[in-house]
């Protein structure tokens, strides 16, 4: 064989698995399931499971799905009994009622839904794993992280009927808030700046029980943040508010939606693996 030829089928091959690897890149995600739903033929889909071109859906009667293309953002209602085909660029009825279709408000990159498939299909795996009871002890949001809001509220342990002191300031050590709260949350009445970092504790009869620090979002980030706030009022546009917190980096923001999806949906498990 020529070094020529050898070169040829090098780079024809390269081009091969490319394009195998592509061809296998998901389309679409399963964004909300309920009732008895089949995929492939091999059982209930798991929540944001990855859909093929090809992929095939089958809804017994009173069950519902709704499919999210990744690259347009157009989510696919179903509902059964029917069955359903999935194609590159929408969702094809095979039985039943033709699906309906929305642009959804925002938008996600194909990243960000591929890490949350595969931390739904791990919190799945870990479900036999023993948790800690309870929450622990000590400041509960913002702790180290950074978030989407101007105006948080703080959260910490302690008792419901008690007073506390909560103070925050800039890391720089500038005042920004000093007051008095009873029970364990306090919506801040004032509003932060963006993209800075902060510095909080609360306290009770002159002792201090805890302290945490972080960070507010750029405003272009806090501004994407506050427009899937505003559109998320059905199920599916919640679950993109998650993604979309997630992707701006405001994981606890994202976990504390994913949490309120769980307690709301407990027929969907995954929900609550990826409020952990």
């Amino acid at each position: 064989m020529t070094p020529r030829l050898s070169r040829a089928l090098l780079t024809a091959a390269c081009i091969f698995l490319s394009l195998g690897a592509r061809a296998a890149d998901p389309v679409a995600f399963v964004s909300d399931l309920s009732g008895e739903v089949v995929l492939d033929g091999a059982g209930r889909p798991r929540f944001l499971a990855e859909l093929l071109p090809g992929s095939r859906l089958v809804l017994a009667p009173q069950a519902k799905a709704a499919v999210m293309f990744v690259v347009s953002g157009e989510e696919f209602a179903l509902k059964g009994p029917g069955e359903f085909v999935v194609a590159k660029q929408g969702v094809r009825a095979v039985k039943g009622a033709t699906p309906s279709s929305r642009i959804a408000p925002q938008r996600v990159s194909a990243a960000v839904l591929v890490e949350a498939s595969r931390s739904a299909t791990a919190s799945l795996r870990m479900r036999s794993v023993a948790l800690p009871k309870g929450e622990p002890k000590g400041p509960q949001y913002p702790v180290a992280v950074r978030i989407a809001t101007l105006q948080p509220t703080l959260r910490w342990s302690g008792e419901p009927e008690s007073a506390y002191t909560v103070v925050l300031t800039t890391t720089s050590g500038a005042d920004v808030f000093h007051g008095n709260a009873r029970g364990t949350a306090l919506r801040l009445p004032v509003r932060l700046a963006p993209d800075q970092a902060y510095a909080w504790s609360y306290s009770a009869a002159g002792l201090v029980l805890g302290d945490a620090r972080f960070e507010t979002l750029p405003a272009q980030a806090i501004e994407a943040a506050e427009k899937a706030r505003a559109g998320a009022k059905s199920f599916a546009d919640r679950v993109l508010l998650a993604l979309v917190l997630q992707e701006l980096g405001a994981a606890q923001d994202a976990r504390d939606v994913w949490a309120q999806l769980a307690t709301e949906r407990p027929d969907v498990p995954e929900l609550a693996g990826l409020a952990r």
